[in-house]
Formats: structure tokens, C-alpha cells, sequence
């Protein structure tokens, strides 16, 4: 039972750092979203303006414009996919601190019952009773 107990600390504590990485890389792609919606709305407030720009500058900044957009969808999926990652660790971390749980309760009652089996055994020999 303790070998049980110390593998499911062991595997707990691997799901529990396979979830911070899965946070950790949502929150990466949540940042480049926002930096690729900053840059979209920078380079469309260049077009806003009422300058006159040449035609081949235009083309450079439909062409940014259109990676950016490319960039924001690509995000988009990696977000998502990250999202359903990220719920799948967290449903199987929740399992193993469940079976930690079992485990550690399990492991309590056994050690009472060998406690009380050696208190009920220690007061037997010590008085010499007997069950009569």
C-alpha cells in the first residue's frame, strides 16, 4: 500500500506540472493573439489616415496586414487546441488526486487497524487474560 501511495504522489505530482505547462503555453498563445490584434490595428490605422502613400508601400502594408491575419487564425486553432489540451490534464489530474485520496484514506485505515490490533494484542499479553 505505501508503494501505491507513493506512486500515485509521484504521477499527481507530474500531471500537476503537465497542467502548469499546458497553462503556461495557453497563455503564451493568448499573448501573441493579442500582439498580432495590436499590430492589425496599428497597420489599419495607417490606412485610416489620410495620407497618400505610394502604391508599392500599399501593397506592403495589404501584405502585413493579410500575415497578420493568417497569424490571428493560426492562433486562433492553437488556442483552441491548447484549450482542449489543457481541460484533458486537468480532468486527469483531478483523477489521480482522487485515487491519491482513496489511496491515502485506504492507507490511514490500515495503519489504525495495526494500531488497534497491536494495542488489543499488548493488553492481552500484558494482563495474561484470556478470552473467557
Amino acid at each position: 500500500m505505501p508503494k501505491r501511495l507513493e506512486t500515485l504522489r509521484r504521477i499527481a505530482s507530474l500531471q500537476n506540472d503537465l497542467r502548469k505547462t499546458g497553462e503556461i503555453k495557453l497563455a503564451t498563445l493568448q499573448r501573441q493573439r493579442l500582439s498580432a490584434e495590436a499590430t492589425e490595428a496599428r497597420l489599419v490605422s495607417y490606412l485610416d489616415e489620410n495620407h497618400v502613400y505610394t502604391p508599392a508601400y500599399m501593397k506592403t502594408l495589404a501584405d502585413k496586414l493579410q500575415a497578420v491575419g493568417r497569424a490571428k487564425r493560426r492562433l486562433a486553432l492553437e488556442i483552441e487546441d491548447q484549450a482542449k489540451v489543457l481541460l484533458e490534464r486537468r480532468r486527469q489530474t483531478k483523477q489521480v488526486e482522487r485515487a491519491l485520496e482513496t489511496a491515502t484514506e485506504d492507507t490511514r485505515r490500515l495503519d489504525e487497524r495495526r494500531d488497534l490490533a497491536a494495542t488489543i494484542e499488548a493488553e492481552l499479553n500484558r494482563k495474561g487474560a484470556s478470552l473467557r
